[in-house]
């Protein structure tokens, strides 16, 4: 019985990869790509999506995506045990680690 090839794959010089920093016009517009990823899977989501609004606010490194709604979509945006949040939040994270970009989404706390 003969064990299966391995085959290796360099990167070619093309492709871009984290390691390669983005020009800032090509990552403001990853960082816009990222807003509307997150206002298409929130307006999924819930119930009455004109109220959903998405603030990105740029730092040094870290981009902050800020989360506006309604008090009653919180409930449908958090999910159960906050796993539709957290599902979007690596999805984000996880994009933009790969465009070169640190990325966090922020929810609204509202207090009774």
């Amino acid at each position: 019985m003969s064990l299966p090839k391995v085959i290796t794959r360099s990167a070619s010089p093309s492709e871009s990869t984290a390691d390669t920093p983005l020009c800032p016009t090509k990552l403001n517009e990853e960082r816009e790509n990222g807003r509307k990823l997150i206002l298409g899977l929130l307006t999924e989501l819930v119930s009455d999506s004109s109220s959903l609004s998405i603030n990105v606010e740029v730092g040094e490194r870290t981009t902050v995506y800020h989360v506006g709604c309604k008090k009653e979509c919180i409930g449908q945006i958090l999910g159960s045990k906050g796993r539709n949040i957290g599902a979007i939040r690596t999805l984000i994270s996880s994009i933009s680690a790969r465009k070169g970009f640190r990325a966090i989404v922020e929810v609204p706390y509202f207090s009774d």
